[in-house]
């Protein structure tokens, strides 16, 4: 409830904001970096050495369903994200060479934004509504050197792979700049919360592999819920994009 209210007065601000106004945008297109605060749960299996926190990029696009020819209150469109949550190393032994596992996390949205119908101002709000799919994916691979990679290149590279996907839904707010020209670029600032399923994922430094080549490692289960902070460049004009209309 307290979202709810939330976006309900983010909405009537905006709605204020927009008076007197006189322009509009009809293409956002945004792609910078992102940092991750997962929930407690799944921030306590983590483990890293940087705060239990995850570290990555994001690209997003949404459109006015109305075109250029008249103003609309609401974009639609996708946004994709991936960020690391740590990896780890396990050297060679004997019979095993050295390893490196890596857990990632990836998302793919449908998104619709809210934002004022026109603007004057350089700092315009909105708000964004997100669903789609959440992939957690832990990879082991042979830590290589400069060596192996131009001499061994047939030796076989990826041991591993586990992946799990949950539903992504979430909630955001945010501000973009808005240029004098709309074929200069900006700059979005954008806060989200994304609910998520339980996803299995692969313990960290459980991964193992035997001198017969047979690959161990525990699971477990988890919320996956988090808080996604992001830093982007964004353009509002197809010109930004590709050159010219």
């Amino acid at each position: 409830m307290k979202i709810a209210a939330l976006i309900l007065s983010f909405i009537s601000a905006t709605a204020a904001y927009a008076q007197d106004s006189i322009r509009f945008s009809t293409i956002h297109f945004y792609g910078g970096v992102q940092t991750a605060i997962p929930a407690k749960e799944f921030r306590e299996v983590i483990d890293n050495s940087f705060g239990n926190l995850g570290f990555g990029l994001n690209i997003g696009l949404v459109l006015s369903p109305l075109g250029d020819k008249k103003p609309s209150p609401i974009l639609l469109g996708a946004d994709f994200g991936c960020f690391t949550y740590g990896n780890e190393k396990q050297a060679a032994s004997t019979n095993v060479p050295a390893l490196k596992t890596t857990h990632n996390v990836f998302t793919w949205n449908a998104i619709a934004r809210i934002k004022p119908t026109h603007h004057k101002g350089r700092v315009i709000p909105f708000a964004d509504g997100l669903l789609g799919l959440k992939l957690f994916n832990s990879r082991t691979k042979i830590d290589k050197n400069v060596t192996d990679i131009i001499f061994n290149t047939d030796q076989r590279e990826v041991i591993n792979n586990v992946k799990d996907t949950g539903l992504n839904y979430g909630l955001g707010l945010g501000f973009y700049t808005s240029p004098k020209q709309n074929s200069n670029p900006g700059f979005q600032f954008r806060v989200l919360y994304l609910w998520g399923d339980e996803v299995k994922y692969v313990v960290r430094n459980s991964v193992a592999v035997n001198q017969d080549g047979f690959v161990t490692f525990s699971t477990n289960r988890a919320n996956t819920s988090m808080v996604i902070v992001q830093l982007n460049f964004t353009a509002l004009g197809l010109k930004t994009l590709f050159g010219s209309y």
